[in-house]
């Protein structure tokens, strides 16, 4: 976007972005439109001169100044981004991935239609709840997560919360916790074996051992789970269900 500084002074530069199939424009510092190729005019009808704030849903327009400030402030040059809904003087609402770069005394913003892609996203946020409100109402803990050393899960039950005393958004993509420090270190490589020989076999695996929960207590749990596979075979994690067992049952 280093072209961008002169604000489209440049005929020819101008006349080159139009060549771009995404929306490209030069914003002032105030966020008022210079300049735009003709990607931005085919999807959207504001005009240089207009704020670009003009064109921003309103329930975004916080996330925009946000964005801005962003831009405006980092001195090494670098973009700032974010998804904004943008309107059309219809009514129409779509999506963008906004990216914003200071290019000397205006701004370089350049924007990707993610209205698909978003349609995408909220359908299958849609059927996760469904599926989350099913496994919320079952006992013990069912997951579903990556098969690695940590056990990072993607989807948890409510019955995690029981079970280790720890509620879902503990586990669930987190760099700082997983589920994996739960497991007694004498345990662990028992349980990681375990699910890889059962992977390696394309079958089910069924372990028992111990954790440790938020208040410190061991329990025995048993834990019965499947890979996930791609077409390819590839392994993409594993899904299951944990649940306490009585202790003379939980020996390895």
């Amino acid at each position: 976007m280093a072209s961008l500084a002169g604000g489209f002074d440049d005929i020819g530069v101008a006349a080159g972005l139009d060549a771009f199939p995404v929306p490209l424009l030069t914003l002032d510092p105030g966020g008022l439109v210079l300049s735009a190729n003709a990607a931005w005019t085919r999807a959207m009808t504001l005009r240089p001169g207009a704020p670009f704030a003009r064109a921003v849903h309103p329930e975004d327009r916080a996330r925009w100044q946000a964005l801005l400030q962003r831009a405006r402030v980092d001195d090494e040059g670098g973009a700032a981004r974010a998804r904004l809904r943008l309107l059309q003087p219809a009514g129409d609402l779509r999506w963008f991935d906004c990216t914003v770069a200071r290019a000397g005394a205006s701004y370089g913003v350049a924007l990707a239609d993610a209205t698909q892609s978003q349609r995408r996203e909220a359908a299958l946020e849609a059927r996760l709840r469904g599926v989350l409100g099913l496994l919320d109402g079952m006992p013990g803990l069912l997951y579903r997560g990556r098969n690695n050393r940590s056990w990072t899960m993607e989807i948890v039950s409510a019955g995690c919360e029981a079970l280790t005393g720890y509620p879902r958004e503990w586990f669930v993509d987190s760099h700082e916790h997983s589920f994996s420090q739960l497991i007694l270190p004498e345990d662990a490589d028992y349980v990681w074996y375990g699910v890889q020989e059962a992977l390696a076999a394309r079958g089910a695996f069924e372990l028992r051992y111990r954790i440790r929960g938020a208040d410190g207590r061991v329990k025995a749990v048993l834990e019965k789970g499947v890979g996930i596979y791609s077409e390819g075979g590839e392994v993409l994690g594993i899904e299951g269900a944990i649940f306490e067992v009585a202790v003379q049952t939980a020996e390895a």
